[in-house]
């Protein structure tokens, strides 16, 4: 394999590549899998989810979109979770008679560790191409089980988006699951500004990038301690304007030059943009901002009314004084995390509000609170935290300061989690 000057990221020659023999009967064995597990998928009993999934993929005017239409039915596959907790593709490998062998079932279930990126194409491998995943950078050796001629279209330099899946136990060897996109070096500093876009709004896409994961939770754990430094605390309640206030003076004072503010052709957040405080949380009476060492940042309306509850005696815990606690309960947009801190800022009447609350007498918020949570939160049960700044990955942000000529910073803020109840 040969080198190419000017990239970044990982060395190729860490790649363990699989010989052509691998590679040719892997290809072949993943693709009857592909056919079967198609065919299951179609069984009677996923008529309902195949539809649905299918619906998305309809434009306005009523049109199937043949490629939406793929992915639709690739991701209902690999990765949407059944009542058990599970997938269709799992339920297919364990449940299929007559049985799969270990190594058939070991490459079914790894397809659920789907990763979808926007590659930039490095070079040509024997019947493949080796992508640099601009989300995570990260190398992915990857092959095509059916109408491999597709790939001669993708040239080095050009870029393809597209969903890849692990194909090998002992090798480095992914396989495209679903259509691909392919773009020419013209498109380039389009895809870029998509790939910053998506970086900075969903943070999982890096997840496989322990290092760069690593060094955002650091930046936040900084950006954590610097806030409790300047606000005295973690929680700050207040006026939204007030608050608003102190949050600009806040970003304000963590700029790290000139050189790190302006657009750089790109929507890079300014201090005021990080607290653009929406219409719900300037009409609130009072705002809380959280800045959890998990969460990150968070913003809660009409907080004060939401802690009362808990500051008042028993007999005071009207149907109205719970009304914002109630509605914090039940928006979905409130994460259980403030409710484990109200129970922890408030030991001693903790289980009388939310007995209360629940009309539930003898709760007890150390037996029973968690499974509260579950059940009133089940939107955030599988919920893993991501830090609130992104560390680009360094392929891409080389690529974004070829673009624009700049020295634009390595990192981006995201603003704050907008946890707003909605207005009783």
């Amino acid at each position: 394999m040969s080198s190419r000057q000017g990239w970044s990221g990982p060395d190729p020659a860490q790649l363990r590549l699989p010989p052509a023999d691998v590679i040719q009967r892997t290809t072949e064995v993943c693709g009857d899998l592909k056919e079967e597990l198609v065919d299951y998928v179609r069984q009677p009993r996923f008529s309902k989810q195949f539809n649905a999934a299918l619906s998305k993929a309809v434009d306005p005017d009523g049109v199937l979109d043949p490629g939406a239409a793929i992915t639709a039915i690739d991701a209902l596959i690999l990765q949407k979770k059944q009542p058990d907790g599970g997938t269709i593709v799992r339920r297919f490998a364990e449940q299929r008679r007559p049985a799969f062998s270990e190594e058939e079932k070991g490459t079914l279930l790894r397809w659920q560790e789907v990763v979808e990126g926007c590659f930039e194409v490095r070079e040509r491998l024997d019947g493949g191409l080796l992508l640099h995943n601009l989300l995570d950078d990260l190398l992915y050796p990857t092959w095509a089980t059916a109408r491999s001629d597709v790939l001669k279209l993708m040239k080095p330099q050009t870029f393809v988006v597209a969903r890849v899946v692990p194909a090998h136990a002992d090798f480095d060897m992914w396989l495209f699951s679903g259509p691909q996109a392919a773009y020419g070096r013209g498109d380039g500093p389009e895809l870029v500004q998509a790939a910053v876009q998506t970086v900075l709004t969903d943070p999982r896409v890096m997840r496989r990038n322990t290092e760069l994961m690593a060094m955002a939770w650091q930046r936040q754990a900084e950006e954590r301690a610097a806030f409790i430094d300047f606000a005295g605390t973690d929680l700050v309640v207040g006026p939204p304007q007030t608050v608003r206030a102190l949050l600009v003076e806040f970003y304000k004072s963590r700029q790290p030059g000139p050189s790190a503010t302006g657009s750089y052709g790109y929507p890079v957040p300014g201090p005021e943009d990080l607290v653009a405080f929406s219409d719900e949380i300037l009409m609130s009476d009072s705002v809380a901002v959280v800045y959890d060492d998990a969460e990150g940042i968070h913003y809660f309306n009409d907080f004060a009314a939401a802690v009362e509850p808990f500051t008042v005696p028993v007999e005071q815990l009207t149907p109205a004084r719970l009304t914002t606690l109630r509605g914090y309960l039940s928006a979905d947009s409130i994460p259980p995390f403030l409710f484990r801190r109200l129970a922890a800022d408030h030991p001693d009447s903790v289980d009388r509000v939310f007995a209360k609350l629940l009309g539930k007498k003898g709760f007890r918020w150390d037996r029973d609170g968690e499974a509260m949570l579950a059940r009133k939160k089940p939107t955030f049960l599988h919920h893993e935290p991501t830090p609130s700044i992104t560390v680009l990955p360094t392929r891409l942000a080389e690529l974004r300061k070829a673009n624009v000529g700049s020295r634009g910073p390595n990192w981006l803020k995201r603003p704050g989690r907008r946890s707003e109840r909605g207005r009783q």
